[in-house]
């Protein structure tokens, strides 16, 4: 089963111009090649966007042939919970994943490891594909905590869980996003096996990927993409421009 592996997170943000224009001037028009992009299907399918959820529906009408996703979703399936939105309500906007524990989620609202680990087996049970992100502090990362947080987080979060089920896990060092600031590439890529070998070591998931987040862009992608063990990318700033996103989309294409 296909998922997305380069994934747009516009955050509370729209494109410049409106999403019309990000996806027919910015997306489209700067498709070169015109045998390839006549199957969108085929071209965009490593290609997800989480919009703002009140900009889904204009978005599905427009781009029809990636993966629609959220940047939350509830832990709970209905009820009197004033602003949540279920799973089974983003089933019904044609979403296929969700965002789960952003750093901006854990500092503003509060989100624990433990409300992760109840949004991801809802996702689980739903058919929704989780991407689960974790991340160090600057602190932490300064004092070569890294690997002793990331630890802790995947274990509060995976111990236990099983699924036949892809699960996508977002490596965020908290300290890069929108900072302009990333880690090495060999760090990245070494951070991400020890990820998928806690995972394998407390919970019994067929397949895992893991992608990058923190200050992606053009001029970055392409080195993080040649790495063996980064499987994709987060993408926050840089997805707002259409052109730009889908440049890291093809850097993205050409290392597969």
């Amino acid at each position: 089963m296909l998922h997305p592996l380069v994934i747009a997170n516009w955050k509370m943000n729209i494109p410049s111009g409106g999403i019309s224009s990000w996806i027919q001037n910015e997306m489209i028009s700067n498709k070169n090649d015109e045998e390839d992009f006549e199957n969108k299907s085929s071209y965009f399918k490593f290609m997800g966007i989480a919009p703002p959820i009140s900009h889904l529906t204009e978005l599905k009408n427009l781009f029809n042939f990636g993966f629609l996703g959220v940047q939350d979703i509830s832990k709970y399936n209905d009820g009197a919970k004033t602003g949540d939105i279920s799973a089974d309500m983003v089933i019904e906007k044609g979403c296929s994943f969700s965002i789960l524990g952003h750093s901006e989620r854990r500092e503003f609202y509060n989100e624990t490891n433990s409300i992760v680990s109840e949004k991801l087996r809802v996702c689980i049970e739903k058919d929704i594909t989780p991407v689960v992100c974790i991340g160090e502090s600057l602190e932490d990362y300064n004092a070569c905590k890294t690997l002793d947080i990331l630890e802790m987080q995947l274990k509060e979060i995976f111990t236990s869980i099983s699924t036949k089920k892809t699960i996508l896990i977002a490596y965020e060092p908290v300290w890069a996003i929108g900072s302009g600031k990333t880690p090495s590439t060999d760090e990245v890529n070494n951070i991400h096996q020890h990820i998928k070998d806690i995972v394998q070591s407390v919970a019994n998931i067929e397949a895992i990927n893991v992608i990058y987040g923190g200050s992606v862009n053009c001029e970055n992608a392409k080195s993080f993409f040649q790495q063996t063990n980064i499987d994709g990318a987060l993408i926050g700033g840089a997805s707002l421009n259409g052109k730009d996103f889908l440049g890291i989309y093809n850097d993205f294409l050409e290392t597969l």
